[in-house]
């Protein structure tokens, strides 16, 4: 054909025959170029159909083409996208009677790593023995154990004096990352914290963290608040008296799970209110807020199953917590009836609370907590069914939609939360993963019993990356995603693909 074409001699001859032949040719040449562009296009782009090989693209189209990941890609993209690591602490450590010689201290942290726990706040009890500090810092040492010690709750002048040289004399172990100064403070206390705060910061420097525990929205409001802030609630006044200058991290504990089951949905309205006004402030101050998970039981509280540890630990994390310590990892006295139960026992016996919490630690770990390369924006709570839930989220943390999603179903309670990417050199100076998407999307299912399908519907075909307990459990480009949830569990969807 090539040669009928563009060979010259018998076409400039100018011979009818030869004219009539090329002539033909050239139909029939066309006629085949135009057959094999049809094929090509069928070939390259597949309509709609998914290819795990993607992604491509129509020429002349910006829109990307739709694939799903299969699993060699999936193992592929979980190797290749960055895992942040989230602060898990515990209160308190074992005790001193468990722990009389180094060897003592040794085996216990490596118990207490072992469950995923990575820090652990002292008791000003400790304190009693700073041998025992030593101990317990250098065998948590040994084990990737941070510690957070907890100073005297004595605020005059002298017990500033005497935590500041409690600073001093264990400041330089290498576990030691920071002082809780004083646990479930009232507002009467604020200016003495503050002086405190900035002693402490005199011998540290940028170097400790200092904090403050808070108390939560169940305390006495006349000594939380007694005088309102213009603008804000009485717990965010609370909240705000603390923040400026007192603390390096917005702490607070709510233990939801009493002995009645039918309390969960009022107390658990009243922890996302409290967890509202915590984001909110936080925001506020830029800093840190950090929870704590009920793990225990006690006189009228229950311990949490697996499914309302998790429950408890993703309800941190989708307002934006970025730490949590389980309350209780050792007994304080003897295991008697009424006692707080805890994963150690004072005899050494790691209970089911122990296992609870060391299988919640690795699904929570395999996801990757991807969330925070991300900050809290706000919430759809437009799937709410019980109204409790709704009334949880503070008014300025909800959304009234999102500009990539056209929509969102859910059959059941689903808050879901979402999340805007934080700048590269913002990431790298908190530690996080800095391979962020503009954009992700916590789920959350609020069925104590029941699993939950959610899908999401995008404006047009969008990335998309699914982390689970099972790590990175779907992945591809899609204008529809659905999300498999369990009981009381929750997941992240970050809107980029990994490995590419």
């Amino acid at each position: 054909m090539e040669k009928q074409l563009t060979g010259s001699n018998g076409f400039r001859r100018g011979t009818g025959i030869n004219i009539i032949k090329r002539f033909i040719c050239l139909i029939i040449a066309a006629l085949v170029l135009c057959m094999a562009g049809c094929a090509g296009t069928q070939t390259d782009h597949g309509g709609t159909d998914a290819t795990p090989d993607g992604p491509g693209g129509t020429p002349g189209s910006d829109e990307p083409e739709i694939w799903q990941a299969d699993e060699s890609r999936l193992e592929a993209a979980r190797n290749a996208a960055g895992k942040n690591e989230l602060l898990i602490g515990c209160w308190i450590p074992p005790r001193p009677a468990q722990m009389k010689t180094q060897e003592d201290a040794d085996a216990r942290m490596a118990e207490l790593a072992a469950s995923g726990i990575n820090c652990v706040s002292t008791h000003n009890s400790d304190l009693s023995s700073l041998k025992f500090i030593g101990r317990l810092c250098e065998a948590a040492a040994k084990y990737g154990v941070k510690v957070i010690i907890e100073l005297n709750r004595d605020l005059s002048r002298n017990g500033i004096r005497n935590n500041v040289r409690i600073v001093e004399k264990t400041m330089d172990y290498e576990a030691v990352i920071g002082y809780n100064m004083f646990d479930e403070p009232v507002a009467s206390m604020a200016s003495d914290l503050a002086a405190e705060y900035a002693a402490i910061r005199e011998v540290t420097g940028d170097s400790k963290i200092i904090m403050i525990n808070l108390l939560p929205n169940y305390g006495s409001k006349d000594t939380m608040a007694p005088q309102i802030t213009e603008g804000l609630t009485w717990y965010q006044t609370y909240l705000d008296t603390f923040a400026g200058d007192t603390t390096d991290a917005l702490s607070f504990d709510f233990y939801p799970f009493s002995e009645k089951s039918s309390r969960d949905v009022g107390r658990i309205k009243s922890m996302m209110q409290n967890l509202s006004d915590i984001a909110i402030i936080a925001r506020k101050y830029d800093l840190p807020a950090w929870g704590f998970v009920q793990n225990s039981s006690w006189n009228g509280m229950r311990a949490p199953n697996a499914e309302e540890l998790a429950f408890l630990s993703h309800l941190h994390l989708i307002f934006g917590l970025e730490s949590y310590s389980y309350f209780l990892y050792a007994e304080t006295s003897n295991g008697a009836e009424g006692d707080f139960s805890a994963m150690l026992t004072h005899d050494n016996k790691l209970t089911d609370m122990y296992y609870r919490v060391q299988n919640n630690n690795i699904r929570m770990k395999n996801a990757g907590y991807r969330f925070l390369s991300y900050s809290l924006k706000g919430f759809l709570t437009d799937k709410f069914v019980t109204d409790a839930f709704s009334v949880g989220v503070n008014d300025a943390l909800k959304l009234e939609g999102d500009n990539d999603l056209a929509s969102w179903e859910a059959e059941r309670d689903t808050l879901l939360g979402v999340f805007e990417g934080r700048s590269e050199a913002d990431n790298s100076a908190r530690g996080y993963a800095v391979d962020n998407a503009d954009k992700g999307y916590y789920l959350l299912n609020f069925d104590s019993a029941n699993a939950e399908t959610v899908t999401l519907r995008f404006e047009s075909a969008t990335p998309y990356t699914v982390w689970g307990p099972d790590g990175i459990e779907a992945m591809g480009v899609a204008k529809e995603v659905t999300v498999e949830l369990g009981a009381y569990d929750g997941k992240f969807v970050e809107l980029r693909t990994f490995g590419d």
